[in-house]
């Protein structure tokens, strides 16, 4: 069989498990996850590589109506990557409500390429539910297959890896094998760090949260990182460090566990906090943390 090689981008509601899935068939974390909607703000790739065939998936932001600047960016985002890509997995779950996935569906409307119905937390179903739901959603577009999946058990996404293939264009592999993602180690770091904010801190402080890694070095026997979280507001500040600063601390324990678990070091993790005002609605700001502002 020749090699097939391609791009998927997974699209869905917040929460409906893109990030979880992402990770899981990859086999590492490469995109962050919380109980939490809009987790994801930016575009992340992780690469599947299999014996005859490479698969680029593109995670993407939960699809939402913006409430913001950046909410508009990430949508932006979400709908560009339509532009290159060889299929598209539309992900949902049990929680779906018609009307709403009827009206993202929209957005694919001239859209060329094969689109799967890939509906996850299969195992929350009882028998008979999960064909009702596919076939339910099935009426609101022309799905080329529509799967069952569970990214807590496992379950139907082997078949799921094996469809995709079937669709992929004859191509070399994009990437080297072994290469899991083309994140920068920074951006990693930073997610990771944003994760841990998100899992910690509650009610609306983690959504004006944002993480820049300033220094990223090796030092001696372990590796530096300096990291800055960016609040929206002092009474956030205080939250994300805590009484006697034991928020703060928390939060760089987990992050460092996670870093030294993936990079397979020692790691010292120095963690700072700062305010930038109302971040998510500056264009200047929003450049400067790296999201692309058009």
């Amino acid at each position: 069989m020749n090699f097939r090689a391609g791009f998927v981008t997974i699209w869905g509601r917040p929460n409906v498990g893109k990030s979880t899935f992402l990770n899981r068939v990859i086999g590492q974390k490469v995109s962050i996850v919380s109980d939490k909607p809009q987790t994801t703000r930016r575009v992340v790739k992780g690469i599947v590589n299999l014996d005859n065939a490479q698969i680029v998936f593109l995670d993407t932001p939960g699809l939402h109506t913006p409430k913001d600047r950046l909410g508009e960016i990430m949508m932006q985002e979400i709908e560009d990557t339509l532009l290159d890509v060889d299929l598209l997995c539309y992900m949902t779950d049990p929680a779906f409500q018609e009307e709403e996935e009827r009206k993202y569906l929209e957005k694919l409307n001239g859209f060329s390429r094969p689109v799967f119905l890939v509906l996850n937390k299969k195992d929350l179903l009882e028998e008979g539910e999960t064909e009702s739901i596919l076939e339910r959603l099935g009426k609101h577009y022309a799905f080329a297959e529509r799967l069952a999946i569970s990214c807590t058990t496992g379950e139907g996404i082997r078949e799921l890896l094996e469809r995709i293939v079937a669709y992929l264009p004859e191509n070399p592999p994009y990437y080297e094998p072994g290469i899991v993602s083309d994140a920068f180690e920074r951006d990693i770091v930073a997610e990771i760090v944003r994760e841990k904010v998100w899992w910690h801190v509650h009610q609306e402080v983690p959504y004006g949260v944002e993480v820049r890694v300033e220094e990223f070095k090796e030092r001696d026997d372990l590796l530096y990182i300096r990291a800055i979280i960016y609040v929206e507001r002092e009474s956030h500040k205080k939250i994300v460090i805590g009484e006697g600063g034991r928020m703060i601390k928390r939060i760089g324990e987990d992050a460092r566990r996670d870093i030294e678990a993936q990079w397979g070091r020692k790691v010292y993790l120095d963690l700072w906090v700062k305010v930038e005002k109302n971040w998510r609605k500056r264009d200047e700001v929003l450049r400067r943390f790296g999201y692309r502002v058009k």
